[in-house]
């Protein structure tokens, strides 16, 4: 019967080891008291060093205060505890890892172990790399808010951005501006030298602007040939410049042709501000598009409304 045990014993301690995932054995007071498994270096760093060690001994102090947490929430519920935490290896201290030390991403499930065997109340925390999923859900955020051509934002997530902008001034009593910057001879290019032309002027648009407005707000391509931004804490008369500037830098660009010519791009742009309180994205919009009306037949090429 012993001989019988030791063979289950040694069976079920093999297929524990060769999990590729790590079972951690967390206890109530905070110490590692054993491991499970892990068998995946391209996934895990070995964990067996940390046995018999304290999470505040070798975790980053928020990240232990948050794990004993979890941990003692389990233990006192009797319920099962999830957990999404990112973590390198090279923040864990004694352990070592081959791998690169950029943040991985884990999904934690954990769940009171109804045994006395360690001594005192635990956890076994079993322990997911989800660092590939989290990459994909990042890239698919990435594309559901950018413009695949200019990286800037498109127009459904730049104008979400506008409405909680508008919100955030209104409430907190704060200047807010909006600028939109139409390209004239875009449709030109593109008739005459074709879309990947076109798309070469888009670009350098973008980089042009993105340079000027840089981290004073919020970018967003409208359309083919149009951009606005919003400008949190900027009133009209400030924004009016940076507008300027913009265009200034646009129009500094050269375009080499195919022809061998180059040309430059020239716009015109309407600017404005938040005036009253009651006033929303919608009537800001209106305006800008009404003060880029009120340039044609001008010689002016940026206005304020």
């Amino acid at each position: 019967m012993s001989e019988q045990f030791d063979r289950i014993h040694s069976h079920i301690e093999a297929i524990a080891n060769a999990m590729p995932d790590p079972i951690f054995v967390m206890g109530q007071d905070g110490t590692y008291l054993d491991v499970i498994g892990g068998s995946d270096r391209s996934l895990y760093a070995d964990g067996h060093p940390l046995i018999g060690k304290k999470y505040h001994d070798v975790l980053p102090e928020k990240m232990a205060d948050r794990f004993l947490k979890i941990v003692r929430k389990s233990i006192a519920s009797n319920t099962l505890q999830e957990i999404e935490y990112q973590l390198a290896d090279d923040e864990v201290n004694g352990i070592e890892s081959e791998r690169a030390n950029e943040g991985q991403w884990y999904e934690a499930r954990v769940y009171p172990l109804n045994s006395d065997v360690y001594d005192q109340p635990a956890v076994i925390w079993l322990a997911i790399n989800i660092t590939s999923r989290k990459h994909m859900e990042e890239q698919i955020e990435h594309l559901s808010s950018n413009d695949p051509l200019t990286e800037l934002f498109n127009r459904d997530y730049f104008l979400g951005i506008v409405d909680e902008e508008v919100n955030k001034a209104r409430l907190n009593n704060r200047p807010l501006s909006m600028a939109k910057i139409n390209l004239d001879c875009f449709k030109r290019i593109t008739d005459a030298f074709g879309h990947e032309m076109g798309d070469k002027a888009i670009l350098i648009a973008a980089h042009a602007i993105k340079n000027v407005v840089g981290d004073l707000g919020y970018i967003g391509r409208l359309s083919c040939d149009q951009f606005m931004f919003v400008l949190p804490d900027v009133k009209s008369v400030d924004a009016f410049r940076i507008t300027k500037l913009a265009q200034e830098t646009i129009s500094a660009q050269k375009i080499k042709l195919d022809d061998g010519e180059t040309t430059c791009l020239t716009s015109h742009a309407g600017v404005t501000e938040m005036r009253l309180e009651t006033e929303n994205s919608q009537d800001l919009f209106k305006r800008v598009n009404k003060a880029i009306k009120a340039l044609e037949g001008t010689r002016e090429i940026t206005k304020v409304m």
